[in-house]
Protein backbone atom coordinates (compact mmCIF):
# COMPACT_ATOMS: atom_id res chain seq x y z
CA UNK A 1 0.00 0.00 0.00
CA UNK A 2 1.39 3.76 -0.95
CA UNK A 3 0.88 5.95 1.41
CA UNK A 4 1.64 9.75 0.21
CA UNK A 5 4.54 9.86 2.65
CA UNK A 6 6.20 6.95 1.02
CA UNK A 7 5.06 8.44 -2.62
CA UNK A 8 6.57 11.60 -1.33
CA UNK A 9 9.57 10.08 -0.32
CA UNK A 10 9.98 8.25 -3.58
CA UNK A 11 9.57 11.21 -5.88
CA UNK A 12 12.17 13.02 -4.13
CA UNK A 13 14.67 10.23 -4.61
CA UNK A 14 13.68 9.92 -8.38
CA UNK A 15 14.52 13.72 -8.54
CA UNK A 16 18.38 13.05 -6.91
CA UNK A 17 18.57 10.10 -9.48
CA UNK A 18 17.74 12.19 -12.77
CA UNK A 19 19.60 15.10 -11.58
CA UNK A 20 22.43 12.74 -11.12
CA UNK A 21 22.01 11.69 -14.15
CA UNK A 22 21.80 8.10 -13.22
CA UNK A 23 19.62 5.75 -14.93
CA UNK A 24 17.76 3.54 -12.31
CA UNK A 25 20.11 -0.05 -13.43
CA UNK A 26 23.02 2.64 -13.08
CA UNK A 27 22.52 3.44 -10.01
CA UNK A 28 21.26 -0.19 -8.85
CA UNK A 29 24.32 -1.08 -9.38
CA UNK A 30 26.40 1.32 -7.31
CA UNK A 31 24.05 0.17 -4.28
CA UNK A 32 24.35 -3.57 -5.29
CA UNK A 33 20.76 -4.18 -6.16
CA UNK A 34 17.98 -4.78 -8.58
CA UNK A 35 16.97 -1.72 -10.75
CA UNK A 36 13.38 -2.73 -10.02
CA UNK A 37 13.88 -2.09 -5.88
CA UNK A 38 15.03 1.34 -7.18
CA UNK A 39 11.69 1.79 -9.55
CA UNK A 40 9.28 0.56 -5.94
CA UNK A 41 11.40 2.82 -3.96
CA UNK A 42 10.91 5.67 -6.34
CA UNK A 43 6.72 4.68 -6.40
CA UNK A 44 7.08 4.28 -2.71
CA UNK A 45 6.02 0.90 -2.63
CA UNK A 46 8.84 -0.06 -0.94
CA UNK A 47 10.71 1.19 2.19
CA UNK A 48 14.48 2.30 2.27
CA UNK A 49 16.58 1.82 5.09
CA UNK A 50 18.44 4.48 6.29
CA UNK A 51 22.04 2.77 5.58
CA UNK A 52 20.90 2.51 1.76
CA UNK A 53 19.43 6.12 1.79
CA UNK A 54 22.51 7.66 3.03
CA UNK A 55 24.43 5.80 0.65
CA UNK A 56 21.86 6.13 -2.47
CA UNK A 57 21.90 10.21 -1.67
CA UNK A 58 25.97 9.95 -1.28
CA UNK A 59 25.83 8.32 -5.14
CA UNK A 60 23.41 11.10 -6.20
CA UNK A 61 25.47 13.71 -5.45
CA UNK A 62 22.69 15.66 -3.27
CA UNK A 63 23.47 18.32 -0.70
CA UNK A 64 24.06 18.29 2.81
CA UNK A 65 20.89 20.45 3.60
CA UNK A 66 19.01 18.57 1.00
CA UNK A 67 20.31 15.10 2.48
CA UNK A 68 19.05 16.37 5.75
CA UNK A 69 15.86 17.36 4.61
CA UNK A 70 15.28 14.10 2.96
CA UNK A 71 16.42 11.94 5.87
CA UNK A 72 14.01 13.83 8.32
CA UNK A 73 11.34 12.98 5.52
CA UNK A 74 12.22 9.14 5.67
CA UNK A 75 11.97 9.13 9.52
CA UNK A 76 8.36 10.86 9.69
CA UNK A 77 7.13 8.40 7.37
CA UNK A 78 6.34 5.91 9.64
CA UNK A 79 5.25 8.83 12.55
CA UNK A 80 1.01 9.31 12.91
CA UNK A 81 1.52 12.66 14.14
CA UNK A 82 4.13 14.33 11.23
CA UNK A 83 4.36 17.63 11.78
CA UNK A 84 6.14 20.33 9.42
CA UNK A 85 7.26 23.43 10.14
CA UNK A 86 6.61 26.66 8.05
CA UNK A 87 10.14 27.79 6.48
CA UNK A 88 11.23 31.91 5.51
CA UNK A 89 10.22 30.20 1.51
CA UNK A 90 7.60 28.24 0.68
CA UNK A 91 7.22 25.75 3.68
CA UNK A 92 7.74 21.91 3.53
CA UNK A 93 4.37 21.17 4.56
CA UNK A 94 3.08 22.78 1.03
CA UNK A 95 4.56 20.11 -0.97
CA UNK A 96 3.36 17.36 1.30
CA UNK A 97 -0.04 18.89 1.43
CA UNK A 98 0.08 18.80 -2.80
CA UNK A 99 1.43 15.34 -2.32
CA UNK A 100 -1.36 14.24 -0.10
CA UNK A 101 -4.65 16.21 -2.36
CA UNK A 102 -3.14 14.87 -5.54
CA UNK A 103 -3.73 11.29 -4.64
CA UNK A 104 -6.45 11.61 -2.69
CA UNK A 105 -10.12 10.54 -4.15
CA UNK A 106 -11.88 12.89 -2.22
CA UNK A 107 -11.47 15.85 0.06
CA UNK A 108 -13.29 17.65 2.87
CA UNK A 109 -12.53 21.02 3.74
CA UNK A 110 -13.64 23.08 7.05
CA UNK A 111 -12.49 26.56 7.41
CA UNK A 112 -13.81 28.80 9.90
CA UNK A 113 -11.90 32.05 9.46
CA UNK A 114 -10.89 32.16 6.08
CA UNK A 115 -11.54 31.50 2.44
CA UNK A 116 -9.80 27.87 1.77
CA UNK A 117 -6.61 28.94 0.13
CA UNK A 118 -7.48 26.51 -3.03
CA UNK A 119 -10.15 28.78 -3.10
CA UNK A 120 -9.11 32.40 -3.05
CA UNK A 121 -8.92 34.23 -5.59
CA UNK A 122 -5.38 36.57 -6.59
CA UNK A 123 -6.33 39.41 -5.26
CA UNK A 124 -7.96 38.00 -2.15
CA UNK A 125 -4.92 35.81 -1.62
CA UNK A 126 -2.26 38.51 -2.03
CA UNK A 127 -4.29 40.97 0.13
CA UNK A 128 -4.00 38.01 3.16
CA UNK A 129 -0.77 37.79 2.71
CA UNK A 130 0.04 41.37 2.97
CA UNK A 131 -1.94 42.07 6.03
CA UNK A 132 0.34 39.35 7.90
CA UNK A 133 3.21 41.75 8.20
CA UNK A 134 5.26 38.56 7.93
CA UNK A 135 6.34 38.89 4.64
CA UNK A 136 8.10 41.18 2.15
CA UNK A 137 7.03 42.15 -1.44
CA UNK A 138 8.85 39.08 -2.61
CA UNK A 139 7.63 36.77 -0.27
CA UNK A 140 4.14 37.46 -1.19
CA UNK A 141 3.97 36.91 -4.62
CA UNK A 142 5.90 33.60 -4.46
CA UNK A 143 2.86 32.60 -2.24
CA UNK A 144 0.25 34.27 -4.21
CA UNK A 145 1.66 32.18 -7.24
CA UNK A 146 2.01 28.88 -5.31
CA UNK A 147 -1.68 29.44 -4.17
CA UNK A 148 -3.19 29.95 -7.51
CA UNK A 149 -0.87 27.10 -9.00
CA UNK A 150 -2.55 24.76 -6.90
CA UNK A 151 -6.03 25.70 -7.99
CA UNK A 152 -5.10 23.65 -11.18
CA UNK A 153 -6.08 20.21 -9.19
CA UNK A 154 -9.95 22.02 -9.02
CA UNK A 155 -9.82 21.55 -13.49
CA UNK A 156 -7.73 18.14 -13.93
CA UNK A 157 -9.70 15.64 -15.33
CA UNK A 158 -9.04 13.88 -12.29
CA UNK A 159 -9.71 15.59 -9.38
CA UNK A 160 -10.67 13.89 -6.05
CA UNK A 161 -13.86 15.21 -4.87
CA UNK A 162 -14.11 18.56 -2.83
CA UNK A 163 -16.47 19.21 -0.39
CA UNK A 164 -16.01 23.06 1.02
CA UNK A 165 -17.85 23.52 4.79
CA UNK A 166 -17.03 27.55 5.01
CA UNK A 167 -17.91 29.70 8.22
CA UNK A 168 -20.03 32.27 7.42
CA UNK A 169 -18.24 34.39 9.33
CA UNK A 170 -15.10 34.79 7.01
CA UNK A 171 -17.54 35.57 4.09
CA UNK A 172 -18.97 38.70 5.95
CA UNK A 173 -15.04 39.66 6.58
CA UNK A 174 -13.36 42.33 4.53
CA UNK A 175 -10.18 41.41 3.21
CA UNK A 176 -8.74 44.14 0.44
CA UNK A 177 -11.69 45.76 0.25
CA UNK A 178 -15.20 45.59 -0.77
CA UNK A 179 -13.89 45.01 -5.07
CA UNK A 180 -11.75 41.99 -3.43
CA UNK A 181 -14.82 40.20 -1.80
CA UNK A 182 -16.73 40.91 -4.40
CA UNK A 183 -14.81 39.13 -7.01
CA UNK A 184 -13.99 36.12 -4.17
CA UNK A 185 -17.40 35.74 -3.89
CA UNK A 186 -18.85 35.25 -7.46
CA UNK A 187 -15.26 32.91 -7.80
CA UNK A 188 -16.98 30.92 -4.72
CA UNK A 189 -20.39 30.93 -6.66
CA UNK A 190 -18.75 29.78 -10.30
CA UNK A 191 -16.33 26.52 -8.26
CA UNK A 192 -19.86 25.39 -6.05
CA UNK A 193 -20.82 24.81 -10.30
CA UNK A 194 -18.03 22.75 -10.52
CA UNK A 195 -18.69 19.24 -11.40
CA UNK A 196 -17.25 17.48 -8.08
CA UNK A 197 -17.30 20.80 -6.11
CA UNK A 198 -19.92 21.11 -3.36
CA UNK A 199 -19.38 24.62 -1.55
CA UNK A 200 -21.31 25.09 1.28
CA UNK A 201 -21.71 27.81 4.13
CA UNK A 202 -22.13 27.14 7.92
CA UNK A 203 -24.27 30.01 9.56
CA UNK A 204 -23.01 32.17 12.05
CA UNK A 205 -25.55 31.22 14.42
CA UNK A 206 -25.14 27.49 13.82
CA UNK A 207 -22.08 27.46 16.32
CA UNK A 208 -19.07 29.69 17.08
CA UNK A 209 -16.39 30.19 14.16
CA UNK A 210 -13.37 28.44 16.25
CA UNK A 211 -15.38 25.70 18.06
CA UNK A 212 -13.40 23.14 16.08
CA UNK A 213 -9.83 25.08 15.92
CA UNK A 214 -8.40 25.87 13.29
CA UNK A 215 -9.22 25.10 9.32
CA UNK A 216 -8.76 21.03 8.69
CA UNK A 217 -8.83 18.46 5.72
CA UNK A 218 -10.29 15.12 5.93
CA UNK A 219 -8.17 13.23 3.18
CA UNK A 220 -9.60 9.95 2.04
CA UNK A 221 -7.80 7.47 -0.64
CA UNK A 222 -8.42 4.40 -2.81
CA UNK A 223 -6.17 2.27 -1.77
CA UNK A 224 -5.04 3.09 1.99
CA UNK A 225 -6.62 4.83 5.24
CA UNK A 226 -7.90 8.76 5.24
CA UNK A 227 -5.68 11.61 6.77
CA UNK A 228 -6.48 14.82 8.20
CA UNK A 229 -4.22 18.12 8.12
CA UNK A 230 -4.85 20.60 10.39
CA UNK A 231 -2.88 24.12 9.69
CA UNK A 232 -1.64 25.92 12.66
CA UNK A 233 0.59 29.45 12.35
CA UNK A 234 3.93 28.33 12.28
CA UNK A 235 3.28 24.88 11.66
CA UNK A 236 0.93 22.52 10.05
CA UNK A 237 0.13 18.42 11.38
CA UNK A 238 -0.53 15.27 9.25
CA UNK A 239 -2.63 12.89 11.43
CA UNK A 240 -3.47 9.33 9.98
CA UNK A 241 -3.86 7.59 13.42
CA UNK A 242 -8.15 5.69 13.59
CA UNK A 243 -8.81 7.65 16.97
CA UNK A 244 -7.86 11.15 15.76
CA UNK A 245 -8.96 10.88 12.10
CA UNK A 246 -12.77 9.62 13.73
CA UNK A 247 -12.54 12.89 15.96
CA UNK A 248 -12.46 14.80 13.07
CA UNK A 249 -15.28 12.85 11.03
CA UNK A 250 -16.78 13.12 13.77
CA UNK A 251 -16.53 17.50 13.93
CA UNK A 252 -17.35 17.33 9.94
CA UNK A 253 -20.26 15.13 10.51
CA UNK A 254 -21.75 17.71 12.90
CA UNK A 255 -20.16 20.85 10.29
CA UNK A 256 -22.69 18.83 7.71
CA UNK A 257 -25.87 19.05 9.88
CA UNK A 258 -25.43 22.47 10.50
CA UNK A 259 -24.78 24.13 7.09
CA UNK A 260 -26.52 25.29 4.84
CA UNK A 261 -27.32 22.86 1.55
CA UNK A 262 -25.66 23.69 -2.12
CA UNK A 263 -28.44 25.41 -3.44
CA UNK A 264 -28.95 27.66 0.09
CA UNK A 265 -25.51 28.22 0.09
CA UNK A 266 -24.97 29.37 -3.72
CA UNK A 267 -28.27 32.15 -2.83
CA UNK A 268 -26.29 33.87 -0.31
CA UNK A 269 -22.91 33.43 -1.79
CA UNK A 270 -24.76 35.13 -4.80
CA UNK A 271 -26.57 37.58 -2.18
CA UNK A 272 -23.46 38.71 -0.15
CA UNK A 273 -21.37 38.88 -3.96
CA UNK A 274 -24.10 41.26 -4.65
CA UNK A 275 -23.98 43.39 -1.46
CA UNK A 276 -20.02 43.87 -1.93
CA UNK A 277 -20.35 45.18 -5.66
CA UNK A 278 -20.38 48.86 -4.59
CA UNK A 279 -17.57 51.74 -5.41
CA UNK A 280 -14.29 51.29 -3.18
CA UNK A 281 -14.21 52.66 0.28
CA UNK A 282 -10.75 52.40 0.40
CA UNK A 283 -7.46 53.05 -1.78
CA UNK A 284 -6.03 49.29 -1.46
CA UNK A 285 -4.20 48.60 -4.69
CA UNK A 286 -4.22 44.61 -5.35
CA UNK A 287 -1.37 44.35 -8.01
CA UNK A 288 2.08 42.95 -6.78
CA UNK A 289 3.81 46.82 -6.20
CA UNK A 290 0.49 47.91 -4.16
CA UNK A 291 0.81 48.82 -0.71
CA UNK A 292 1.53 46.96 2.37
CA UNK A 293 -0.46 48.52 4.93
CA UNK A 294 -3.86 47.38 5.12
CA UNK A 295 -4.71 47.64 8.70
CA UNK A 296 -3.61 51.54 8.69
CA UNK A 297 -5.91 51.47 5.29
CA UNK A 298 -8.87 49.50 7.35
CA UNK A 299 -8.73 51.77 10.12
CA UNK A 300 -8.95 54.92 8.08
CA UNK A 301 -11.62 53.47 6.19
CA UNK A 302 -14.09 53.09 10.04
CA UNK A 303 -13.09 56.76 10.71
Amino acid sequence: MVTPQAKELGDDLRCARLAAGLTEAQLARKLGCSASKISRIETGSRRIEEFDLIRLLAYCGVATDETRRIMEMAREADDPYRLRPHRDQLPDELSTLITHETTASSITVFEPQLVPGILQTEDYARALFRLSGVFNAEGVELRVKARLARQRLLRSADRPQFVFFIHEHPLRSIVGNEQVMHEQMLHLVLTGHRAGCAVRVVPDEAFPPGIFGPAFWLMRYPDHKPIVYAQHYTSSLFLKEPPDVEAYRTALARVADDALDARQSQEMLATLASDYDIPRTGHYDPSPAGTTDLAQEQLQQRR
